[in-house]
């Protein structure tokens, strides 16, 4: 985001970052109605392995947080941006959970990008028409 796009339409963004470095810049555009920063590792937990104590994976609370974001601004924007650091993985995996979400055709994230599969995953399971526990 720190060399720019252009939305035609209002928006908002989700930007994610490693808990070790600054905030992307974002500045304030016309249409811009609001950001959501978060911070965590593009991580995934494996199984039979610990994670380093400095790695942060997402947690539930980071996915309640996009839906929270995305659902406050629903019907306001016409566009949402998603952006991390490498623009591969997280992003991706949140904006394929989003767009499968709301009946999009999430395959074009996974064809084009690496999304991050836990990121997916918890997302779908924090939807918040989804059962507790109970992925899609």
């Amino acid at each position: 985001m720190e060399h720019g796009i252009v939305v035609r339409s209002s928006y908002i963004a989700v930007s994610i970052r490693d808990p070790d470095k600054k905030k992307a810049r974002i500045p304030k555009q016309p249409g811009l109605r609001e950001v959501l920063y978060l911070a965590f590792h593009d991580a995934e937990p494996v199984t039979n392995w610990t994670l380093p104590d400095d790695i942060r994976l997402m947690t539930a609370k980071h996915a309640k947080r996009v839906w929270a974001f995305i659902l406050k601004h629903q019907g306001q924007v016409g566009t949402v941006v998603f952006h991390c650091e490498q623009g591969v993985s997280r992003s991706p995996a949140v904006a394929a959970a989003v767009c499968r979400s709301f009946g999009g055709d999430a395959q074009f994230f996974f064809e084009n990008y690496q999304p991050n599969e836990y990121v997916y995953r918890l997302m779908l399971r924090n939807h918040p028409s989804t059962e507790k526990g109970n992925a899609k």
